[in-house]
């Protein structure tokens, strides 16, 4: 009897499956974690693995990671939930046999053990073929080009694509999966095609290259390459490839290649994506509701004050509900500003130009501000800094952000501290500038939210668009944004941008 291993957190899965599938006729062997099921893996080796695919510790993708690195002819089946699309798509490009969904129906199941039974005797059938025909090619090279003893049905019937060609590119075996992604028929391709008119112009020899290489299974061999193919009516089709050169006594007589569709694969990553942009939209939409709804709410206050003030004719009323007026339109127009600098899609408008002299611009601009909070703004120029090509609005923009964030930093109660602003040259790595402040700092939850939209620290203060503008305009001219920050004992950001060539 065939063995299976079913692995998952749950006893009342693990039991249910355990009696289904001894039911079939299974030798059924449980595991409550992924470590324990890889120490039952070791010593049983079942030809099927069932696993959930989200577990405490080590998941079903670690799992299936490990398993295939020592046994990659193990069928292994992921068990997901709701939800979980995006790591059944990283389950089947790490070659799992099929994945189900909880609760598992019993029409399901079935379904994908038949897969798997199915795909385990095709390959043990093509392992028994391919070693006969590694035999005959030993025997006599001449034999290769024979086409009725190369034409062997389980080769033809595979469900992936098979082709072969020999030295010269002419093809030799081209199978019923290779059919199906090519749209040409094994008579025209056999008759007609060079193995080149497969891929893109260049492509057939970048492969060649990669085949005879040590980077991608070699030398001799290249597994799993991502890579698009060209068929018949010229569309562009995403294939996983691996391929083997056949050599005899030393010569190269043949190529083999295994072509995986990817299209269905492609077509649930873009069903992922298009439903991780929608929640996107929705909850942009929603922080933007949420703002201008704090902002209307600070205008009605205001205009209640100042009908107040008409009323009773009470001019301190009247000047404190124009200046919370006045402070939400300025609110709402940044705002505004900020969403169309996010949106906008139009490249930058880059010019030779020198940094430092940004930076010193943005210093003399908020000194003011800082003053105002007892704070000291330092300006530390690397004078040696080349002049670099920017788009000077742009980067400004970014500094402008930082230097202000980082003066908000500290306490509205508190007085003291240090913002420095610094630019330095870092050779081949490009030119840094640096806004580093000795304010509050950020927990490690905060951190890795604030480059998001809507997402903000300053209550109604804050739009919650700066940074995430910030990293969009850094992003536009090739460079990076990093940021270190420990609670209490400050913040620094880091802009690294490239001195030439990105921008041509």
């Amino acid at each position: 009897m065939k063995k299976l291993l079913v692995i998952d957190d749950e006893a009342s899965t693990r039991d249910l499956l355990k009696l289904s599938l001894e039911r079939d006729g299974y030798t059924v062997f449980t595991a409550e974690d992924g470590p324990t099921g890889l120490e039952i893996f070791a010593k049983e080796i079942p030809s099927i693995i069932l696993t959930d695919i989200k577990m405490p510790g080590m998941d079903g993708i670690e799992v299936l990671r490990r398993v295939k690195e020592r046994s990659p002819d193990v069928e292994v089946i992921v068990i997901t939930g709701h939800g979980e699309m995006n790591l059944a798509i990283r389950a089947l490009q790490l070659e799992a046999s099929d994945f189900i969904n909880k609760p598992i129906s019993d029409d399901s199941l079935a379904v994908a053990l038949r897969r798997a039974e199915e795909k385990i005797w095709l390959r043990n059938k093509l392992r028994e073929y391919t070693e006969d025909l590694e035999t005959m090619v030993k025997e006599t090279r001449e034999e290769l080009s024979k086409r009725h003893e190369l034409e062997h049905n389980l080769i033809h019937t595979s469900m992936d694509g098979i082709i072969a060609n020999d030295r010269q590119g002419n093809i030799i075996i081209f199978n019923e999966g290779a059919e199906r992604i090519y749209g040409y028929t094994r008579e025209e391709a056999i008759s007609s095609i060079h193995v080149t008119q497969l891929y893109p112009e260049g492509r057939a020899k970048q492969i060649k290259q990669m085949i005879y290489g040590n980077e991608h299974g070699g030398p001799g061999r290249l597994i799993n390459y991502s890579v698009e193919v060209l068929t018949k009516t010229g569309e562009l089709v995403p294939i996983l490839l691996s391929a083997t050169i056949l050599v005899d006594k030393g010569e190269e007589v043949a190529t083999v290649g295994y072509f995986k569709d990817m299209r269905e694969i492609k077509g649930l990553e873009a069903e992922l994506l298009k439903s991780e942009r929608m929640a996107a939209v929705g909850q942009t939409t929603a922080g933007i509701a949420h703002g201008v709804k704090n902002i209307l709410h600070g205008m009605k206050l205001g205009a209640f004050m100042i009908d107040t003030g008409f009323e009773k004719q009470k001019a301190e009323s009247l000047r404190k509900g124009w200046d919370l007026v006045r402070k939400n339109i300025d609110r709402i127009s940044k705002m505004t500003k900020e969403m169309l600098s996010l949106a906008n899609a139009t490249p930058p408008a880059y010019k030779l130009c020198s940094l430092n002299d940004i930076l010193d611009e943005i210093c003399q601009l908020m000194a003011d501000k800082a003053n105002e909070r007892g704070i000291s703004l330092v300006c530390e120029l690397d004078h040696s800094l080349p002049q670099v090509e920017v788009d000077p609005e742009g980067i400004h923009t970014c500094l402008l952000n930082l230097v202000t964030n980082a003066i908000e930093a500290f306490p509205q109660t508190a007085s003291g501290g240090q913002v420095i602003v610094s630019s330095r040259d870092e050779a081949e790595a490009g030119v840094c500038l640096q806004v580093k402040d000795t304010g509050v700092g950020m927990s490690k939850e905060i951190r890795d939210q604030i480059f998001e939209n809507l997402f903000s620290t300053k209550g109604s203060r804050g739009t919650g668009l700066g940074l995430a503008i910030t990293q969009k305009i850094v992003h536009e001219h090739g460079g990076t944004i990093q940021v270190e920050s420990q609670p209490q004992k400050g913040s620094s950001f880091t802009i690294t941008l490239p001195k030439e060539g990105f921008f041509g």
